[in-house]
């Protein structure tokens, strides 16, 4: 009888424990997903990977390659990002962030995706960074394929605040639909070179490390960067973009209505001439930075309201052309 007791007391506790340990989990919770990215962000900064409850198989890597946890940005950065937008997808259990990061006084653009399994444990970093070889802050990288970004607007120093608005729930678009939006944008590059296809909200402004590259207020009138993303799509600037290649969307925030996109540009600079004006008529030789090949790193965040692209943010940097992705 007392063994019978026992083994039930064992067994109650059995199930204690584990339902314990469920609701620990991260498994559909937002705010278990949002702990565990600043748990990340403080044992980077602690430089102690060990810091942060890890799978074995860990895998990590930095602008495409596979480096040792705790090699990199694990041994350089200093301070928490500013210019911060977290996306939350508890349906697939990641979550990601842009922003900007310190690395020994460089303060350089920085994106950050982290699969989580239900046990809390992390499973895949991959960080984007954009370094200064120079020194110092990171200048702007140009527009994937556009003219060279203005300076970015004064007072932009978070990102724009529709990227935080929740979207009400009886307007949130599914998973599928918010990554094949945001897809749609890719493509419109890469292939169509116009905006066919792209579900673009008129007010869409777009936001490359910062600088604000499309519907800029503060651009000269007539050129690129003060039209909305719609018009400089039409006017076929992207075919100097060779290929879009390894575009995924694995982190969605339904909740922000929010797609995140990872992928790569090539340039493979053999696109002489090009039109960047409404005026099919006016062709302009491509700019000596895009008559080389050149590949961008790009993580792109596209806010989608009412089924329509409406803000977007990316941070990217420049890779070897036509570089293996590390996933």
């Amino acid at each position: 009888m007392k063994i019978m007791l026992g083994g039930i007391a064992a067994f109650a506790a059995f199930g204690l424990n584990t339902a314990l340990a469920a609701d620990a989990g991260c498994d559909h919770d937002r705010d278990c997903l949002a702990g565990v990215m600043n748990s990340y962000l403080q044992a980077l900064l602690k430089h102690d990977p060990a810091a942060l409850p890890t799978s074995r198989n860990i895998k990590y890597t930095e602008n495409g390659v596979r480096l040792a946890l705790g090699d990199g940005l694990w041994q350089t950065a200093v301070a928490m990002p500013t210019y911060r937008l977290d996306v939350i997808d508890e349906e697939a259990g990641q979550v990601g962030l842009i922003g900007r990061i310190s690395e020994n006084g460089n303060n350089n653009w920085y994106g950050v995706r982290l699969k989580v399994e239900p046990d809390r444990k992390v499973s895949q970093i991959e960080v984007l960074i954009g370094r200064s070889a120079g020194g110092g802050p990171a200048p702007a990288a140009p527009a994937a394929g556009a003219a060279a970004a203005p300076a970015a607007r004064p007072g932009n120093t978070e990102p724009h605040p529709l990227m935080a608005q929740v979207i009400p729930p009886e307007k949130r678009s599914s998973r599928a639909e918010l990554a094949r939006i945001g897809d749609s944008y890719f493509t419109g590059l890469d292939t169509r070179e116009s905006s066919e296809g792209i579900p673009f909200d008129p007010a869409c402004q777009r936001r490359e490390n910062g600088s604000v590259t499309a519907n800029n207020p503060d651009a000269t009138p007539n050129t690129m960067a003060s039209w909305d993303c719609k018009k400089q799509f039409d006017t076929g600037f992207s075919v100097i973009v060779t290929d879009i290649r390894e575009r995924r969307f694995e982190v969605v925030d339904r909740t922000r209505g929010l797609a995140f996109g990872w992928g790569y540009f090539d340039h493979n600079g053999t696109v002489a001439t090009y039109t960047n004006t409404p005026d099919p008529r006016k062709v302009n030789n491509v700019s000596g930075s895009f008559r080389q090949p050149i590949t961008f790193y790009i993580a792109e965040v596209f806010k989608v309201m009412d089924g329509k692209i409406r803000q977007i943010e990316a941070v990217l940097t420049t890779v070897p052309y036509e570089m293996e992705s590390g996933w």
